[in-house]
């Protein structure tokens, strides 16, 4: 898998993936209110990646599988 495919969303493929810390203030309020990261803790939800076209998310860890 390369570099930019890894960044590219597996569902709707248009829009980068972003890391926490890449998300304005708006997009993490969105991202907050997920099914998958609603429980997740500020320190959990730093270790994935969230598409802000579709809201697909993925863990940091499935890209460190794919790389072993």
């Amino acid at each position: 898998m390369d570099a930019m495919s890894k960044k590219m969303c597996p569902q709707c493929i248009s829009r980068r993936l972003k890391p926490w810390t890449e998300l304005s203030d708006e997009q993490k309020m969105l991202a907050e209110r997920l099914p998958a990261s609603a429980e997740a803790s500020v320190r959990e939800r730093s270790k994935r990646l969230f598409c802000t076209r579709c809201w697909y998310e993925r863990s940091l860890a499935d890209d460190i599988e794919h790389l072993a």
